[in-house]
This record gives C-alpha cells, sequence and structure tokens, in this order.
C-alpha cells in the first residue's frame, strides 16, 4: 500500500541519516519527491566538511576548461598522506539537464559535481557510500527544488584552499 510505502521510505532516510551522520535540520541530507518515489540527496558542502575533518587533506582546487557544451570541471586534491595530488573530471555533457540551474550557471552545477565525486573517491573510508547531491542525479531532481544551503555557491566563488579554511566557525559544524 502507499502508507507503507511512505514509512518505508522514510525509515530509510532515517536509516541513512543515522548511519552517515546527517542532520537533515542542518540542510546536510534532503527527501525530494519525484514522482511516486523520492530522492536522498546529500548537500554538496557536507563533502568538503568532511574531507577536512578528516585530517588527511592538505589543500584542494576545482575550476572549469572549455565553453559551450564542452565544458568539463577539474578538481584536485591534496591529501598529506599522498606524494601526488588526486585528479577528477567531470563533463557538462553527462550531467546538464539544460534546465533551470544547469541553464543558468552550468559552471557552478558541473564544479559541485567534480567536488562531490572527488572528495567521495579520494577519501573512501569516510565519504564512500554515501549518498549523491542532487547535482549528480541526472534525469532526477534539481537542486533547485531542495532549500538553499547555509554556505550556497558562496563556497564556490572562491574553490580554492591551501593552507587555510574559507569557511566561518559556523559552516564547519
Amino acid at each position: 500500500t502507499r502508507r507503507s510505502s511512505d514509512l518505508s521510505q522514510l525509515s530509510q532516510f532515517v536509516n541513512i541519516c543515522a548511519g552517515y551522520k546527517l542532520n537533515p535540520f542542518k540542510r546536510e541530507i534532503y527527501a525530494v519527491p519525484y514522482g511516486n518515489d523520492f530522492n536522498i540527496i546529500v548537500g554538496f558542502e557536507v563533502y568538503l566538511k568532511r574531507a577536512e575533518r578528516s585530517g588527511k587533506l592538505s589543500g584542494w582546487k576545482v575550476w572549469t576548461e572549455g565553453e559551450g557544451s564542452d565544458i568539463k570541471a577539474v578538481i584536485e586534491i591534496h591529501r598529506k598522506d599522498f606524494d601526488f595530488p588526486f585528479t577528477h573530471e567531470v563533463y557538462l555533457s553527462e550531467y546538464s539537464t539544460g534546465k533551470s540551474m544547469w541553464a543558468k550557471s552550468p559552471k557552478t552545477m558541473i564544479k559541485k559535481v567534480a567536488m562531490s565525486q572527488g572528495f567521495r573517491l579520494c577519501l573512501p573510508d569516510e565519504l564512500g557510500g554515501m549518498p549523491y547531491t542532487s547535482e549528480e542525479l541526472s534525469g532526477g531532481t534539481e537542486a533547485e527544488e531542495c532549500p538553499a544551503s547555509p554556505a550556497g555557491d558562496e563556497a564556490l566563488k572562491s574553490a580554492s584552499i591551501f593552507g587555510s579554511n574559507s569557511f566561518t566557525e559556523e559552516e564547519k559544524k
């Protein structure tokens, strides 16, 4: 029945929140309706905060290359225990829905995908298995359907951290 399905989905959401210590009231995780189902989505800032808290991060930067449909985002992550930086790239053509925020701010959106995937791949013990961000769900939920996050896109305006932290003490929590 529909009610048991809703309860099952709610239970799944609560278990994921508890298992990954994600707080929906801090806008770290969302359950966003999508048709008769829902998507469980993590805010991209969670990856930044958890990477920093790991004690393994010594710096990172993200940038875009190319124009139009040939845009790609590249993230370079420096770990204290790696001899060389970890690099990961994602292509706009693989993720863009061409709607809403993807049409308005394609470079910002593809950077979010690169950051989420890059940190998840570079720090698998800390971030592996965590739900995807809305930007990573192609054909699914648009990012603007989720409430605005506390740090918002401000974190991307100066998307490089080497030896310092651009977040306020409040945003670290």
